[in-house]
Formats: structure tokens, C-alpha cells, sequence
């Protein structure tokens, strides 16, 4: 790795957590602490006065990958006595650390400081590099789930994380589910996220938005329904909601990945609507394959005109009948049971969404007509 990129990188430290730094050695060695980048400008110092400041012995230290000592013998402008010390990153002096003080008091601690400073440096290094991968694989899945995107640009981001786009995947889309989805914060759940994609060399995720996309190898398959129970129980301990995901059907290229995505989320939307368990896969939706695919418009149309001018109070009550009715298989008395009521009064019940409706829903091609009614009311309401 270049000395250029290195020292970018450290120049871009957040100051939280160079402040860190120095406060914590100095909590080591009770001395006066500054941390110089490449140029030799401190960018962290327990004396706060000092940032911004430059110092000749720190840039001689990064060019000789020496320790510069500072007293009445050596001295540099700018520079108070004490011992500056290169600070090595992949071979290369990426730092300096500097301990104020007398050189016989402070220069014992010299090598304590420098091996100190190069871990929390390499800790820092990691946390951006994983912030950086995180972020193209976030960019890489938001250019896939699109029907009609840039495949130059996929390319690009794919090549710079070595992922292959031409391994057969399905995409799986996962949410919480809240009453307030822009509150939800998926943040604290990455680590855990990442940790249980460590055997997951060839598959990854992204978080999007509301939801937590998944693309998985087609040779992970058979460890969907563990990875996504793991995930869920995750999100349940940290956000006290679980999550819920939908899965699309294989795809062979990347050029295809936006299909198995629509899929999924067609498969979670309905799966939101059933509350039927964690996973719900496209090829097993059964009826919602129909009722998903009807655009809102259409779907509303129907509705409007079979609930045609009923409250949705007067709406709500029919569907708590009519759904008894279908639960028990037209069964009057089991239905009136369920509902407590006597079956006279479930006659009449039935009788009124007859005449208010125009559909009975003692009659076959009615009781179709009704059912989707219902069903379509439902699910867009939901979703």
C-alpha cells in the first residue's frame, strides 16, 4: 500500500478517535501526548493548544523511520523536549507519536507508545476498511435490484470486492416490521450481520434503505432458513422487533438479480399480509402470486365496486363474518360458534352482505367474487 494512501487515510482519522488515542497513552504514562500525521501537523494532542501546530522532528522521524529524540542536544523548531517516534503501518511510517518531556524520563517508554499507537492504528485502519467495503457492497446491491441498470458500474464495484457476477443467486429482502418504518435502525445489527456471513464466501448483504438485502450463492441455499432464523432472533434481542424475509428464485447472472429482487419483495409484502413465519419463498405463495400482481388500481376498482357505498366499519364487520364462514367451511354452526352468535342471527348476517353487496355468499361464483374482494382490500391496506 502506498505512503500516499496511508497517509490519507490517517489524515482522515475522525478526531474522536485520535483523541482517543493520545488520552488513553497518556492515561499509560501520565505525559503529555501528541499524534503527528505525515506531514509532521499534530492532529491529537492531550494539549489541545498544539493541534494544527507542525514540527520538524516528527517529519524527520517519518523520513528517517527513526526515533527522533529532543533536548538541549537535539533540538527543532516548534518542537518541546521529549522523543518522537515512527509509527510503522503495513512497512511504512504512516505516524509519529510524541511523548512530552525530559528525554532520560520519557524515552524508556518510547517503544511502550509506538507498539500501543500502531494496534489502535491498525484497529482504526480495519473499522474504515470495513466501513469502506461495506459501503460498495451497499452500492453494488442498489445498482442490482434494478431492472435497467448500469452493468459497466457493477462491474466496477464487483471487481473492487471480488465478487463474482456471474454465480447463480436469489435475493432475499428482509424488514422489521414497526409501525413506523423510518424509525428503524438496522445500524447495531451489521456486526452480527457480518459475523454470520463469515462462511459465506461467495454471498452477501446490504443494508437498503428500510430493508436488508440478501444475495446467496445457490450453493448456500440449503443454509437459508438458519441464516435467516439467526438474523431475525438478532434483530428481536437488539430492535425488539423480529424480521421477516422474503426470498426470490434463482437467478444465472447479475443481469437477472433484479428479477429474484422483485420477487422477494413480492414475497415479503405478502408474507407481511399472512404473518405466516419468518421466510416466505415467491414459489410458495399460492394465492398471493395472483393477488400480488394485481396492480393497487385494478385491485381498488373491484373493491369500490363490490363494497360500493358500505363504511369501512360496515366492511370490517362483513369480512369478520365471512372470513368465520370460510374458516369453518360454511359450516353455520361452527361459524356461529366461533362468533357467538345464534345461527339465526348468522343467517342473517349472511343474508345482509347479500343484499348490501349484491354477491351472496352462499353462491360459488358469488362467494369468488367476495373472497378476492376481501382478500385484495386487505393486502393493499397492509401493504
Amino acid at each position: 500500500m502506498s505512503l500516499h494512501k496511508i497517509a490519507e487515510a490517517l489524515m482522515n482519522l475522525d478526531p474522536k478517535i485520535a483523541e482517543t488515542i493520545v488520552n488513553n497513552l497518556k492515561d499509560v504514562i501520565n505525559h503529555e501526548i501528541n499524534l503527528f500525521d505525515t506531514t509532521g501537523t499534530i492532529i491529537a494532542s492531550t494539549d489541545p493548544a498544539r493541534i494544527g501546530t507542525t514540527h520538524e522532528g516528527a517529519r524527520l522521524a517519518i523520513e528517517t523511520q527513526q526515533p527522533v529524540p529532543i533536548d538541549s542536544e537535539h533540538q527543532f523548531k516548534g518542537a518541546k523536549h521529549g522523543i518522537n517516534m515512527p509509527v510503522m503501518f503495513q512497512d511504512t511510517a504512516a505516524a509519529v507519536i510524541g511523548i512530552t518531556g525530559e528525554r532520560a524520563e520519557v524515552e524508556p517508554f518510547g517503544n511502550v507508545i509506538k507498539k500501543m499507537t500502531e494496534i489502535l492504528i491498525r484497529e482504526n485502519w480495519d473499522h474504515v476498511e470495513r466501513y469502506d467495503r461495506r459501503v460498495r457492497v451497499s452500492n453494488l446491491a442498489g445498482i442490482l435490484k434494478l431492472r435497467h441498470h448500469d452493468e459497466s458500474l457493477a462491474a466496477y464495484y464487483a471487481s473492487m470486492l471480488r465478487v463474482d457476477l456471474d454465480i447463480p443467486r436469489l435475493v432475499l429482502v428482509g424488514r422489521a416490521q414497526a409501525e413506523d418504518d423510518s424509525a428503524l435502525d438496522y445500524n447495531g445489527l451489521y456486526e452480527m450481520f457480518h459475523a454470520r456471513f463469515e462462511s459465506f464466501k461467495t454471498s452477501f448483504f446490504a443494508f437498503l434503505e428500510r430493508d436488508i438485502c440478501l444475495f446467496i450463492d445457490v450453493r448456500d441455499e440449503r443454509r437459508i432458513s438458519a441464516l435467516v432464523n439467526g438474523m431475525s432472533d438478532d434483530a428481536k434481542r437488539i430492535l425488539g422487533l423480529p424480521l421477516i424475509f422474503g426470498a426470490g428464485r434463482v437467478e444465472h447472472s447479475a443481469s437477472l438479480y433484479w428479477r429474484s429482487y422483485d420477487e422477494a419483495c413480492s414475497a415479503l409484502e405478502w408474507l407481511s399480509f399472512e404473518q405466516a413465519g419468518t421466510l416466505m419463498r415467491y414459489e410458495d405463495m399460492d394465492l398471493g402470486l395472483i393477488l400480488s400482481s394485481v396492480p393497487r388500481d385494478n385491485a381498488m376498482q373491484l373493491v369500490g365496486h363490490v363494497f360500493r357505498g358500505l363504511s369501512d366499519a360496515e366492511i370490517d364487520e362483513f369480512q369478520r363474518v365471512f372470513d368465520a364462514y370460510v374458516r369453518h367451511n360454511g359450516s353455520i354452526v361452527h361459524c356461529a360458534d366461533e362468533l357467538y352468535l345464534h345461527k339465526n342471527t348468522l343467517q342473517n348476517r349472511l343474508n345482509k352482505i347479500a343484499e348490501k353487496t349484491g354477491y351472496n355468499p352462499r353462491k360459488l361464483s358469488d362467494f369468488t367474487v367476495l373472497a378476492l374482494a376481501f382478500k385484495l382490500r386487505s393486502y393493499h391496506t397492509v401493504a
